[in-house]
């Protein structure tokens, strides 16, 4: 319950910095509804054996009761995720990427679908983390395969002021002079996560931090429990290892909280 409590006066203190609402307003702390839709794209040859074809399908959030503006620039930031490989840099929506997905293995495949060796396939899951009162905390899944050895997976946090479509950061929800403070406590809880000695090496333990010195990313959401810095595969252990995740609870941080 505490954590919940903690996580609620996080979301009011990112409303109050925005000045936007009043303090009867900000102790409601009352989740934004939304519905989550799904957009679904298959090649043609799908009818017939799923097992050889093409498929990309996204399920995401529309969220109830904000402003307009704010519904775009949400579905923006979302589509900004889910363009990275698919438009060279250039943000298109899921709906254009999934028609790109598909157009591309068609071009692969040409006559014959058995030239792919294995279905292709694309799905990304947005889900919603925390939507408390003002703060939108979403963490965006992804996995696709078109050939190779594997398929490729990664997990991307966005946290957006509910009333104005702006990012959140770290430097909105805690004071100045936090990062130090807060990566110490990181490899703390990631040292005692995983049994590691306070002078153990990260490399002779299959980690690869710079320098062999603990880092904090920038891939991180406000969960109900605490701040989750999250790690793909690949970043800073192998990919048989997985994703790698460090969650700072709210009750380590309090005396950083604005």
């Amino acid at each position: 319950m505490r954590s919940y409590i903690l996580a609620a006066g996080v979301v009011s203190l990112l409303f109050a910095s925005c000045g936007k609402k009043d303090a009867q307003q900000e102790e409601k702390h009352e989740p934004i509804p939304f519905e989550l839709k799904n957009y679904k794209l298959y090649s043609d040859n799908c009818a017939g054996d799923t097992a050889k074809c093409a498929s990309y399908e996204v399920s995401y959030p529309v969220f109830a009761g904000i402003d307009s503006a704010v519904s775009k620039a949400i579905r923006y930031k979302i589509d900004s995720v889910l363009s990275i490989g698919f438009s060279e840099g250039m943000v298109q929506s899921f709906e254009q990427n999934g028609r790109l997905f598909i157009d591309q293995y068609k071009e692969f495949t040409g006559e014959d679908p058995e030239a792919a060796g294995a279905a292709w396939y694309y799905s990304a899951n947005v889900n919603v983390e925390n939507n408390a009162d003002s703060l939108i905390s979403l963490s965006i899944y992804t996995e696709d395969y078109s050939g190779g050895a594997h398929p490729n997976a990664a997990t991307i946090f966005l946290n957006i002021q509910a009333q104005t479509g702006a990012r959140v950061q770290l430097n909105n929800v805690l004071k100045p002079g936090y990062k130090d403070a807060l990566t110490k406590i990181g490899e703390r809880i990631f040292r005692e996560q995983r049994q590691l000695a306070d002078t153990a090496s990260f490399k002779s333990n299959a980690f690869d931090f710079p320098d062999d010195k603990f880092q904090l990313n920038n891939n991180y959401g406000f969960t109900k429990e605490g701040i989750l810095f999250y790690y793909n595969s690949y970043e800073v252990a192998p990919y048989a290892a997985g994703p790698t995740e460090v969650l700072i609870p709210y009750t380590e941080i309090k005396d950083w909280l604005q």
